[in-house]
C-alpha cells in the first residue's frame, strides 16, 4: 500500500493485519499522528504534567522516571524501538497530573497520537480499540512483572535476568540508570556487571 511508506511503515507492521491493509484506516492514521524528533535528554513528560499523548518509538531508548520530594531521581522502567515499542504514562488513563518522568536517553524518533485521536480511532475500528487496550495491558504487566523479579532476586540474578530477557537494557542503557532502578550504587553495579558478564 502506498500510504504506508517511511516513517509509518514499522509502526503499521505492528499492527493487526487487516488494519495495516485497510486503506482508510491508514490515511487517518497518518492524518492524525504527529512525526516528532527527541534529543538525548529531551522530556516527553514531566512532572505535574498531564499525559495527553501515547507514543510508538520508531528509533531511540526512553526512561520512566520518579523525582521524589528531596529531588532524588527513581528509574521506573526502560521504553526502546526493539521491544514493546510503545510508550505512555498511568496519567494518560487517569487524566491526573503525572509523578513520573518520561526521559529520552538517545536520540530518537517517534510517532505522537492524542488521547482524543485515540478514543476516535477506536470508536470508527473496533479491532484498533481492542489492539490498543492488548498492548498498554502488556506493557503495565511487563512493568510489573520486571519489578516483582527485582524484588525476589538478588542483584547478580536480576542482572542475569536482565540480559536474557532485555539484553538492549544492558546494551543500550547507560549503567547510572539501570543501577537507578535497582537501588544499588553505580559502582556497585559495574562491578556485579562485570563479574557476571565477563
Amino acid at each position: 500500500m502506498e500510504a504506508a511508506v517511511g516513517k509509518f511503515q514499522r509502526f503499521l507492521d505492528e499492527l493487526p493485519h487487516p488494519l495495516a491493509q485497510n486503506e482508510r484506516f491508514v490515511l487517518e492514521i497518518e492524518k492524525y499522528t504527529r512525526v516528532i524528533t527527541v534529543k538525548k535528554g529531551d522530556y516527553l513528560l514531566r512532572s505535574g504534567e498531564i499525559c495527553q499523548n501515547a507514543y510508538f518509538i520508531n528509533k531511540g531508548v526512553f526512561i520512566n522516571q520518579y523525582i521524589g520530594e528531596q529531588g532524588n531521581v527513581c528509574v521506573t522502567g526502560f521504553s526502546s524501538d526493539n521491544q514493546y515499542p510503545f510508550l505512555s504514562a498511568i496519567g494518560y488513563f487517569t487524566q491526573a497530573p503525572s509523578d513520573f518522568e518520561i526521559k529520552a536517553i538517545e536520540n530518537g524518533e517517534l510517532l505522537g497520537l492524542s488521547r482524543a485521536h485515540i478514543e476516535e480511532l477506536s470508536f470508527k475500528y473496533p479491532m484498533f480499540a481492542s489492539y490498543y487496550q492488548n498492548i498498554m495491558l502488556t506493557i503495565i504487566s511487563k512493568f510489573y512483572l520486571m519489578f516483582a523479579v527485582l524484588q525476589s532476586s538478588s542483584a547478580e540474578d536480576f542482572i542475569k535476568y536482565l540480559y536474557k530477557n532485555y539484553h538492549w537494557i544492558i546494551a543500550r542503557v547507560p549503567d547510572k540508570y539501570i543501577a537507578q532502578y535497582m537501588g544499588i550504587s553505580d559502582s556497585w553495579y559495574c562491578k556485579l556487571k562485570k563479574r557476571i558478564l565477563v
